[in-house]
Protein backbone atom coordinates (compact mmCIF):
# COMPACT_ATOMS: atom_id res chain seq x y z
CA UNK A 1 0.00 0.00 0.00
CA UNK A 2 1.06 3.35 -0.64
CA UNK A 3 -0.52 6.86 0.32
CA UNK A 4 0.40 9.76 -1.50
CA UNK A 5 -1.03 13.22 -0.67
CA UNK A 6 -3.64 14.63 -3.62
CA UNK A 7 -3.10 18.09 -4.89
CA UNK A 8 -5.08 19.92 -7.93
CA UNK A 9 -2.44 18.32 -10.15
CA UNK A 10 -3.38 14.87 -9.72
CA UNK A 11 -6.93 14.74 -8.26
CA UNK A 12 -8.46 12.91 -11.40
CA UNK A 13 -7.73 9.25 -9.62
CA UNK A 14 -10.02 10.20 -7.14
CA UNK A 15 -13.20 11.93 -8.94
CA UNK A 16 -13.27 8.92 -11.04
CA UNK A 17 -13.34 6.90 -7.82
CA UNK A 18 -15.83 8.81 -6.21
CA UNK A 19 -17.87 8.48 -9.34
CA UNK A 20 -17.87 4.75 -8.96
CA UNK A 21 -18.71 4.28 -5.66
CA UNK A 22 -21.67 6.94 -5.74
CA UNK A 23 -23.33 5.26 -8.62
CA UNK A 24 -26.16 4.49 -6.15
CA UNK A 25 -25.99 6.89 -3.46
CA UNK A 26 -28.97 9.78 -4.14
CA UNK A 27 -26.85 12.62 -3.46
CA UNK A 28 -23.71 11.43 -5.00
CA UNK A 29 -24.72 13.75 -8.18
CA UNK A 30 -23.21 13.56 -11.90
CA UNK A 31 -20.94 16.71 -11.20
CA UNK A 32 -18.38 17.76 -13.50
CA UNK A 33 -14.33 17.21 -13.13
CA UNK A 34 -13.98 20.89 -12.36
CA UNK A 35 -17.05 21.10 -10.07
CA UNK A 36 -15.60 18.10 -8.15
CA UNK A 37 -12.35 19.81 -7.81
CA UNK A 38 -14.04 23.48 -6.95
CA UNK A 39 -16.00 21.43 -3.97
CA UNK A 40 -12.48 19.68 -2.89
CA UNK A 41 -10.48 22.70 -2.55
CA UNK A 42 -12.66 26.30 -2.97
CA UNK A 43 -16.18 24.95 -1.11
CA UNK A 44 -17.64 27.35 1.01
CA UNK A 45 -21.05 27.28 2.83
CA UNK A 46 -23.36 30.91 3.35
CA UNK A 47 -20.44 32.68 2.13
CA UNK A 48 -17.34 31.53 4.66
CA UNK A 49 -14.42 29.12 2.73
CA UNK A 50 -15.33 26.11 4.97
CA UNK A 51 -11.38 25.10 5.38
CA UNK A 52 -8.96 26.97 6.60
CA UNK A 53 -6.53 24.02 6.56
CA UNK A 54 -7.07 20.90 4.51
CA UNK A 55 -5.14 17.36 3.76
CA UNK A 56 -6.66 14.87 1.10
CA UNK A 57 -4.98 11.15 0.87
CA UNK A 58 -5.23 8.30 -0.81
CA UNK A 59 -4.57 4.68 -0.95
CA UNK A 60 -2.88 2.68 -3.87
CA UNK A 61 -2.13 -0.72 -4.47
CA UNK A 62 -0.62 -1.46 -7.90
CA UNK A 63 -1.59 1.64 -9.01
CA UNK A 64 -5.21 1.37 -8.52
CA UNK A 65 -6.95 3.48 -6.04
CA UNK A 66 -8.12 1.87 -2.71
CA UNK A 67 -9.62 4.98 -0.59
CA UNK A 68 -9.12 8.00 0.15
CA UNK A 69 -9.98 10.95 3.07
CA UNK A 70 -10.37 14.26 3.49
CA UNK A 71 -9.85 16.06 7.00
CA UNK A 72 -9.28 19.76 7.83
CA UNK A 73 -9.22 22.54 10.37
CA UNK A 74 -13.11 24.59 9.32
CA UNK A 75 -13.21 28.27 9.71
CA UNK A 76 -16.66 27.65 11.28
CA UNK A 77 -19.13 25.42 13.81
CA UNK A 78 -22.66 25.20 14.86
CA UNK A 79 -23.21 25.39 17.83
CA UNK A 80 -26.35 23.33 19.82
CA UNK A 81 -28.65 26.25 19.27
CA UNK A 82 -27.40 26.52 15.47
CA UNK A 83 -25.60 29.60 15.53
CA UNK A 84 -23.07 29.89 13.43
CA UNK A 85 -19.37 30.37 15.94
CA UNK A 86 -16.44 31.18 14.09
CA UNK A 87 -12.65 30.45 15.55
CA UNK A 88 -13.48 27.05 16.43
CA UNK A 89 -10.69 24.04 17.51
CA UNK A 90 -12.51 21.36 16.43
CA UNK A 91 -11.33 19.36 13.54
CA UNK A 92 -13.35 17.45 10.86
CA UNK A 93 -12.99 14.16 8.74
CA UNK A 94 -14.94 15.30 6.02
CA UNK A 95 -14.64 12.24 3.65
CA UNK A 96 -13.29 9.09 4.27
CA UNK A 97 -14.37 6.08 1.59
CA UNK A 98 -12.08 2.90 1.17
CA UNK A 99 -12.94 -0.61 -0.46
CA UNK A 100 -15.30 -2.52 1.64
CA UNK A 101 -12.75 -5.69 1.88
CA UNK A 102 -10.16 -2.82 3.50
CA UNK A 103 -10.52 -1.72 7.17
CA UNK A 104 -6.68 -1.39 7.11
CA UNK A 105 -6.58 0.99 4.79
CA UNK A 106 -9.45 3.14 6.50
CA UNK A 107 -7.78 2.72 9.12
CA UNK A 108 -4.11 3.97 7.65
CA UNK A 109 -5.67 6.91 6.64
CA UNK A 110 -7.64 7.72 9.65
CA UNK A 111 -4.37 7.34 11.69
CA UNK A 112 -2.94 10.56 9.27
CA UNK A 113 -6.18 12.63 10.18
CA UNK A 114 -5.55 11.57 14.14
CA UNK A 115 -1.64 12.05 14.05
CA UNK A 116 -2.62 15.50 12.38
CA UNK A 117 -5.08 16.51 14.57
CA UNK A 118 -2.97 15.55 17.68
CA UNK A 119 -0.35 18.25 15.96
CA UNK A 120 -3.01 21.35 15.95
CA UNK A 121 -4.14 20.02 19.79
CA UNK A 122 -7.69 19.79 18.85
CA UNK A 123 -10.24 17.90 21.14
CA UNK A 124 -13.33 17.14 19.56
CA UNK A 125 -13.37 15.53 15.49
CA UNK A 126 -16.54 15.52 13.73
CA UNK A 127 -16.47 12.36 11.06
CA UNK A 128 -19.08 13.87 8.06
CA UNK A 129 -20.09 16.68 9.56
CA UNK A 130 -23.49 17.77 7.23
CA UNK A 131 -22.99 21.74 6.68
CA UNK A 132 -19.25 20.62 5.50
CA UNK A 133 -20.36 18.43 2.87
CA UNK A 134 -19.31 18.92 -0.74
CA UNK A 135 -21.38 21.07 -3.34
CA UNK A 136 -20.72 18.17 -6.06
CA UNK A 137 -22.77 16.78 -3.23
CA UNK A 138 -25.18 19.12 -2.69
CA UNK A 139 -23.86 20.06 0.24
CA UNK A 140 -25.20 17.15 2.07
CA UNK A 141 -22.10 15.38 4.17
CA UNK A 142 -23.20 13.44 6.11
CA UNK A 143 -22.49 9.27 5.68
CA UNK A 144 -25.02 7.21 3.63
CA UNK A 145 -26.30 3.68 5.24
CA UNK A 146 -24.88 2.23 2.63
CA UNK A 147 -21.51 2.66 3.88
CA UNK A 148 -22.20 1.27 7.07
CA UNK A 149 -19.06 -0.67 6.91
CA UNK A 150 -17.32 2.83 7.38
CA UNK A 151 -19.56 3.62 10.23
CA UNK A 152 -18.36 0.54 11.73
CA UNK A 153 -14.86 1.91 11.85
CA UNK A 154 -15.43 5.25 13.01
CA UNK A 155 -17.41 2.96 16.06
CA UNK A 156 -14.17 1.00 16.66
CA UNK A 157 -11.42 4.05 16.55
CA UNK A 158 -13.65 5.84 19.41
CA UNK A 159 -16.31 8.45 17.74
CA UNK A 160 -20.08 7.92 18.89
CA UNK A 161 -22.96 8.85 16.56
CA UNK A 162 -23.93 12.40 16.45
CA UNK A 163 -27.17 12.63 14.13
CA UNK A 164 -29.43 10.87 12.39
CA UNK A 165 -31.49 12.17 9.11
CA UNK A 166 -33.52 10.44 6.37
CA UNK A 167 -32.89 11.41 2.85
CA UNK A 168 -35.78 11.31 0.57
CA UNK A 169 -36.46 12.35 -3.20
CA UNK A 170 -40.26 13.09 -5.03
CA UNK A 171 -40.75 12.61 -8.61
CA UNK A 172 -42.58 15.84 -9.03
CA UNK A 173 -43.83 14.53 -12.45
CA UNK A 174 -45.37 11.92 -10.91
CA UNK A 175 -46.76 13.95 -7.94
CA UNK A 176 -50.64 14.90 -8.01
CA UNK A 177 -50.69 18.94 -7.73
CA UNK A 178 -53.35 20.95 -6.91
CA UNK A 179 -54.01 24.02 -7.78
CA UNK A 180 -54.24 26.42 -4.63
CA UNK A 181 -56.80 29.29 -4.92
CA UNK A 182 -56.22 31.29 -1.23
CA UNK A 183 -52.19 31.34 -1.54
CA UNK A 184 -49.45 32.20 -4.02
CA UNK A 185 -45.65 32.66 -3.63
CA UNK A 186 -42.46 34.91 -4.01
CA UNK A 187 -39.45 33.97 -4.81
CA UNK A 188 -36.35 35.63 -4.08
CA UNK A 189 -32.46 34.80 -5.36
CA UNK A 190 -30.34 34.02 -2.57
CA UNK A 191 -27.49 33.61 -4.80
CA UNK A 192 -26.17 32.01 -7.50
CA UNK A 193 -27.80 28.01 -6.88
CA UNK A 194 -30.40 29.11 -4.06
CA UNK A 195 -33.98 30.66 -3.55
CA UNK A 196 -35.84 31.78 -0.97
CA UNK A 197 -39.42 30.89 -1.38
CA UNK A 198 -42.38 32.96 0.36
CA UNK A 199 -46.17 31.76 0.96
CA UNK A 200 -48.99 34.58 1.27
CA UNK A 201 -52.33 34.40 1.15
CA UNK A 202 -54.96 36.67 -0.72
CA UNK A 203 -54.57 39.06 2.01
CA UNK A 204 -50.76 39.24 1.70
CA UNK A 205 -49.99 38.09 5.09
CA UNK A 206 -46.96 35.92 4.99
CA UNK A 207 -47.45 32.52 5.87
CA UNK A 208 -43.92 30.33 5.62
CA UNK A 209 -40.46 30.34 3.87
CA UNK A 210 -38.63 27.57 1.92
CA UNK A 211 -35.16 27.17 0.53
CA UNK A 212 -34.35 25.62 -2.38
CA UNK A 213 -30.75 24.50 -4.21
CA UNK A 214 -30.45 24.51 -7.71
CA UNK A 215 -27.94 21.37 -7.68
CA UNK A 216 -27.54 21.73 -11.96
CA UNK A 217 -25.77 25.25 -11.07
CA UNK A 218 -23.46 23.17 -7.82
CA UNK A 219 -22.53 20.13 -10.11
CA UNK A 220 -21.87 22.45 -13.31
CA UNK A 221 -24.73 20.12 -15.40
CA UNK A 222 -26.48 21.74 -18.21
CA UNK A 223 -29.44 18.97 -17.51
CA UNK A 224 -32.11 20.52 -15.45
CA UNK A 225 -33.28 17.69 -13.35
CA UNK A 226 -32.80 18.31 -9.51
CA UNK A 227 -33.52 20.22 -7.05
CA UNK A 228 -32.84 20.69 -2.75
CA UNK A 229 -34.96 21.42 -0.67
CA UNK A 230 -33.34 22.97 2.25
CA UNK A 231 -36.26 23.43 4.97
CA UNK A 232 -39.86 24.36 4.66
CA UNK A 233 -41.57 26.15 7.36
CA UNK A 234 -45.14 27.37 8.13
CA UNK A 235 -45.69 30.18 10.36
CA UNK A 236 -46.99 28.45 13.86
CA UNK A 237 -50.39 30.31 13.91
CA UNK A 238 -50.72 29.16 10.56
CA UNK A 239 -50.62 25.06 11.02
CA UNK A 240 -52.82 22.60 10.77
CA UNK A 241 -54.50 23.89 7.86
CA UNK A 242 -52.78 21.92 5.04
CA UNK A 243 -51.19 24.73 3.97
CA UNK A 244 -47.78 22.87 3.60
CA UNK A 245 -48.88 20.75 1.39
CA UNK A 246 -50.30 23.84 -0.72
CA UNK A 247 -46.85 25.28 -0.65
CA UNK A 248 -45.23 22.13 -1.79
CA UNK A 249 -47.81 22.49 -4.72
CA UNK A 250 -46.69 25.73 -5.08
CA UNK A 251 -43.02 24.98 -5.04
CA UNK A 252 -43.29 21.60 -7.37
CA UNK A 253 -45.66 23.58 -10.00
CA UNK A 254 -42.88 26.31 -10.01
CA UNK A 255 -40.11 24.05 -10.55
CA UNK A 256 -42.14 21.65 -13.08
CA UNK A 257 -42.65 24.71 -15.55
CA UNK A 258 -38.69 25.52 -15.26
CA UNK A 259 -38.10 21.81 -16.38
CA UNK A 260 -36.73 20.18 -13.19
CA UNK A 261 -38.42 16.71 -12.18
CA UNK A 262 -36.64 15.40 -8.66
CA UNK A 263 -37.27 17.14 -5.24
CA UNK A 264 -34.49 16.14 -3.04
CA UNK A 265 -34.59 16.89 0.91
CA UNK A 266 -33.93 15.02 4.31
CA UNK A 267 -34.83 15.54 7.66
CA UNK A 268 -33.80 14.42 11.02
CA UNK A 269 -34.57 10.32 12.41
CA UNK A 270 -36.74 12.09 15.21
CA UNK A 271 -38.61 14.19 13.72
CA UNK A 272 -42.04 12.17 13.15
CA UNK A 273 -43.76 15.08 11.94
CA UNK A 274 -41.40 15.84 8.68
CA UNK A 275 -41.15 12.49 7.98
CA UNK A 276 -44.97 12.20 7.85
CA UNK A 277 -45.26 15.25 5.70
CA UNK A 278 -42.90 14.00 3.22
CA UNK A 279 -44.50 10.29 2.70
CA UNK A 280 -47.81 12.13 2.69
CA UNK A 281 -46.79 14.09 0.09
CA UNK A 282 -45.08 11.33 -2.11
CA UNK A 283 -41.73 11.40 -1.15
CA UNK A 284 -39.84 8.06 -1.12
CA UNK A 285 -37.19 6.90 1.93
CA UNK A 286 -33.78 6.79 0.36
CA UNK A 287 -31.98 5.77 3.46
CA UNK A 288 -30.29 7.13 6.13
CA UNK A 289 -27.49 9.31 6.42
CA UNK A 290 -25.06 9.68 9.58
CA UNK A 291 -22.88 11.77 11.51
CA UNK A 292 -20.43 11.23 14.10
CA UNK A 293 -17.99 12.78 16.72
CA UNK A 294 -15.36 11.74 18.61
CA UNK A 295 -14.91 13.68 22.02
CA UNK A 296 -12.16 14.53 24.13
CA UNK A 297 -11.60 12.36 27.34
CA UNK A 298 -12.39 14.19 30.24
Amino acid sequence: MQIIEITRGNLKPIFHYWRAIGKDIPYFFKATYQAFERSIFDDSHDGMTIFRDSKLFAAFEDSELKGFIQYGLPNFHYSQAGKITEGVDIGVVRNLYYDRERPDIGRALLDLAFDYFKENSLKDIYAFYHAMGMSSNGGHGKLHESFSYIGDLLFDVGFELEHENIYYICDMKERRIESPPNTYIKVERLDDSQQIFTLFDRDNNKLGNAQIKYIDRLIGSEQRDTVYLVWIGIDSKSRGQGLGTEFLDHICDYFLLKGYRYLHTDTAIDNRPAQSFYLKNQFVDCGITRSYIKKAKS
